[in-house]
């Protein structure tokens, strides 16, 4: 039954295709809309990138873009399975809004980034006016939530460049599986045997989209596996395209210069990884890679992808779902399990009841019969029950209290020459007693992406307001109830720590903004180490050594998220541990961290 359904649904999948990306303009009462969502039909959970170019010839007024999205899982394994073994339904839904002024004669661009946070995504697009309908623009669907390898690739080409003409044999083909996914790439085998990169009467898995078509947002780019781009095409990007490239490639994307060279994007002055099919450089958390054309038609698009190394630790890249912990949680439903917080005291609560048994049932009875009042059994019932719930009550807040406790795992690389920082953090939130005031509020450039509290794709009903910030008024976070979620950054920067050589010494000044407890800094083929935590503001003396230290404690819970940064430490960088991260925004305030973890990877000049 289970392959009868896939070879149906692979019959469906052109029509799915054609019902994956929207490309439509209209006029309607004075504004010119023009909407552009024509993207991958298989995502990593990240944003779903639709572009708009409005335009006002008519009177000064404000519309609101309002997008439905509706989720349900399927499709991988480990989820619920139902009737025959298909997949049971779970859905749920995501609102997502954006108010946009104009002023007559106002012509605006911009790119609405849209979560895709499921297993499968259906998105309808509506523009409102005063509460009004005021034009249907249509609905497109996506299957999300796959893992890295099984994610489309971007390819910006343009059809009238050679980059262009050869790229279009690229796209690899579409392939059932027989573990319950019906939409995965093929095997890099199907190109290297010499076959067609696409089957006959399906669509491509990747995709090609014209330079002029890019996002101008980064956050779009978190839902593919790779870019890929030619000379030409860079040139053809507006300068608000670049710096979204720029952006991603920082945040962890790997960016695909196809015949280019690392002028194009420059990484700095650190030697690339040399290989067979090209050359590889680190830019913050993610990587720029040199392939020629040649190569890529020789060994095919999945082969190639299947061969770029990581300089940085994969699990800090993009898309989210490389992490080798995407898919794990507690039995508490916690990513990363908060201490003293989520467990049942069971014990206690059993004390309580029994407590609770005694005195409602035999010990009122008792004292009452005695006293020969026995009708007044009707009030001492409730009241003793109103006793023991204040009491319950009364019990939990002191134990828990009315805040927002969290824990973090973040790591932030520094470029201090450059005055810039990517940060990727880990989040595990558990709001007690109420949830923050107005849900979670995030800058409107930085990547939020949620899981699920059995670690597998988010399915929580979301409204996401990205009228001014990026304000997930609900859904995000529940009262007493565990909320996960990836979040990545990139801005300007100027924290950073000052080296400076002192005869056979090396002294340091703490300009993190936050106290260091533990630093290595890796300098002239040694290691230098903190000998105590340094405070904010604070200078100290390092003590050399011969290597071997790591960040943090071999039976740390975080350990093997780290240890690999120590353990592939470049030179003339530092790694520090701090008490807290200047870098990384939980999204409400007054978040009471335990146990957090804040590693600065700091990329520095030559300490003189």
């Amino acid at each position: 039954m289970r392959r009868l359904i896939a070879v149906g649904l692979l019959l469906l999948l052109p029509a799915a295709a054609r019902a994956a990306g929207i490309y439509r303009s209209v006029e309607i009462e004075g504004l010119r809309v023009t909407m552009d969502a024509d993207w991958g039909s298989q995502l990593a959970p990240g944003y779903l990138p639709v572009r708009f170019d409005i335009s006002n010839v008519g009177a000064a007024r404000v519309i609101e873009i309002a997008i439905e999205g509706h989720r349900w899982m399927r499709g991988y394994p480990g989820f619920r399975r139902g009737v025959f073994g298909v997949s049971s339904a779970a859905n749920s839904t995501t609102i997502v809004q954006q108010t946009v002024r104009l002023a007559r004669g106002d012509r605006v661009r911009f790119t609405l980034p849209v979560p895709v946070l499921g297993e499968s995504e259906g998105l309808q697009f509506r523009i409102r006016e005063g509460g009004r309908l005021l034009e249907d623009l249509g609905s497109m669907g996506v299957q999300t939530g796959g893992p890295a390898d099984d994610t489309s690739v971007l390819i910006a080409a343009d059809s009238s460049t050679p980059f262009g003409r050869v790229a279009a044999a690229w796209p690899r083909a579409v392939s059932p599986s027989r573990s319950g996914t019906f939409l995965r790439a093929a095997p890099p085998s199907t190109a290297a045997a010499g076959l067609p990169t696409a089957a006959a009467g399906l669509p491509p898995f990747d995709f090609l989209l014209g330079p002029t078509r890019m996002p101008t947002n980064w956050l779009g780019f978190t839902s593919v596996r790779a870019v890929l781009i030619g000379p030409m095409e860079w040139r053809q990007l507006s300068e608000e395209q670049r710096s979204a490239l720029r952006t991603w490639t920082a945040c962890g994307g790997d960016l695909v210069l196809v015949d280019g060279d690392f002028s194009m994007l420059p990484v700095g002055s650190r030697s690339p990884i040399v290989y067979a099919g090209g050359e590889t450089a680190s830019y913050f958390l993610g990587h720029v890679h040199l392939v020629t054309a040649e190569t890529i038609s020789g060994s095919g698009l999945g082969s190639i992808l299947s061969m770029l190394p990581s300089v940085r630790v994969a699990d800090w890249g993009l898309p989210a779902t490389r992490a080798a912990d995407w898919g794990r949680a507690t039995d508490r439903g916690f990513r990363l399990p908060i201490p003293d917080v989520g467990r049942v005291p069971a014990r206690a609560y059993l004390v309580i009841l029994l407590l609770f048994s005694v005195l409602i049932g035999p010990a009122n009875y008792v004292f009452l019969l005695r006293r020969h009042r026995q009708a007044l059994l009707v009030l001492t019932a409730p009241l003793i029950s109103l006793v023991f719930v204040v009491l319950l009550a009364t019990y939990v807040v002191a134990g828990e209290g009315f805040g927002v406790h969290g824990r973090a795992a973040t790591l932030t690389v520094l470029d201090q020459s450059r005055q810039q920082a990517a940060t990727r953090a880990s989040v595990s939130l558990y709001a007690a007693g109420r949830t923050p005031s107005g849900g979670l509020r995030f800058p409107r450039d930085m990547a939020v992406l949620p899981i699920g509290r059995d670690g597998r794709a988010f399915n929580e009903d979301v409204r996401l307001d990205l009228s001014e910030s990026q304000q997930f008024a609900s859904g995000l976070v529940r009262a007493r109830a565990p909320s996960n979620y990836e979040a990545v950054s990139f801005r300007t920067a100027r924290e950073r720590l000052v080296f400076a050589r002192n005869g056979d010494h090396v002294t340091v000044v703490n300009g993190l903004g936050a106290a260091v407890t533990k630093l290595l800094l890796r300098s002239a083929g040694r290691t230098h180490t903190l000998a105590e935590p340094l405070p904010a503001g604070g200078k100290a003396t390092l003590r050399a050594g011969l290597g071997g230290d790591s960040v943090l404690e071999a039976g740390h819970p975080f350990f093997q998220k780290f240890d690999a940064l120590a353990r592939t430490q470049l030179e003339d960088s530092y790694l520090a541990v701090l008490d807290r991260s200047p870098f990384w925004q939980s999204g409400a305030s007054g978040v009471e961290e335990r146990a957090s973890v804040h590693l600065v990877l700091g990329l520095v000049e030559p300490v003189p």
